[in-house]
């Protein structure tokens, strides 16, 4: 299995989370309702990033990951930094 680098960067606003200097996802911090999900399926580990939408609801950014390992990380990174 190969090694990743995890970073997470906040600029102007943006919240950018990367695997090996790609950006990986990104949304904007004044979107960001302040909590996140995550889904472990049988073959497939998703997150649910909640946002604001435009009419003051909610809307989730789905992100899927193949391997739980990476996962696992991106879950760390989160819990981490947010």
């Amino acid at each position: 299995m190969k090694n990743h680098k995890y970073t997470f960067k906040i600029y102007n606003g943006r919240v950018k989370v990367y695997i090996d200097g790609y950006v990986a996802f990104t949304f904007n911090q004044l979107d960001f309702k302040g909590y996140y999900a995550y889904k472990d399926d049988t073959d497939l580990y998703g997150i649910d990033i909640y946002l604001m939408n435009d009419k003051g609801g909610a809307t989730t950014m789905e992100i899927y990951f193949k391997t739980k390992h990476n996962w696992l990380q991106i879950l760390k990174l989160l819990d981490e930094n947010l």
